[in-house]
């Protein structure tokens, strides 16, 4: 489409500083840097969806990740941490995990009665903006915020083994808003 020649969108790159090319259509050659960008966010994607045998409806979380993961890895072009540039600090990456991995949520004690469990299992989909773990209840099919979670990063989420007797899960963001609110990841 001509979203990116309208003119709002000239005037924001203008007032940006920011120096807007047009390429020929149909010639991803003449844009070779985005492109072996993307085939990499691609390849990791792929990749995370594979290692943890995720069916392809999490790609969207997966190319998200692929992303959080690559912005806080060196480049070898630009020899730094391009979120450290960004940002100016160098980010911290203790807290990656491995994408679709099984964990434990812990339930508050607010949210549960005296004999309920303490933990829920789930898996690994990213990390939330408000510093804190994005994960997926596959049985509810909710995505929740939480710092407070216990990892089993070798082990995978048990697909014969779910109450959604459908094969064709969709993962949909139903965001645990008081969670994502006191979340933060150490």
């Amino acid at each position: 489409g001509g979203e990116y020649t309208s003119h709002e969108f000239k005037a924001f790159c203008s007032e940006n500083g920011i120096q807007h090319e047009i390429i020929a259509a149909y010639t991803p050659q003449d844009n070779g840097m985005a492109e072996r960008r993307n085939r990499t966010t691609m390849n990791m994607t792929r990749c995370m969806l594979k290692e943890k045998n995720l069916p392809h409806t999490f790609w969207g979380e997966a190319v998200s990740t692929a992303c959080y993961v690559m912005n806080r890895s060196p480049t070898k072009k630009l020899q730094k941490v391009p979120e450290a540039i960004w940002s100016r600090h160098t980010p911290s990456v203790k807290h990656l995990r491995v994408f679709g991995c099984l964990c434990y949520r812990h339930i508050p004690d607010q949210r549960r009665k005296k004999l309920d469990d303490k933990s829920e299992a789930m898996i690994l989909v990213g990390y939330h903006t408000a510093s804190a773990y994005k994960l997926n209840n596959l049985i509810t099919k909710k995505i929740t915020a939480s710092r407070d979670v216990n990892f089993e990063e070798d082990k995978c989420w048990d697909w014969n083994n779910t109450t959604s007797d459908d094969g064709n899960y969709v993962p949909f963001e139903l965001l645990d808003e008081q969670a994502a609110e006191e979340a933060t990841v150490p």
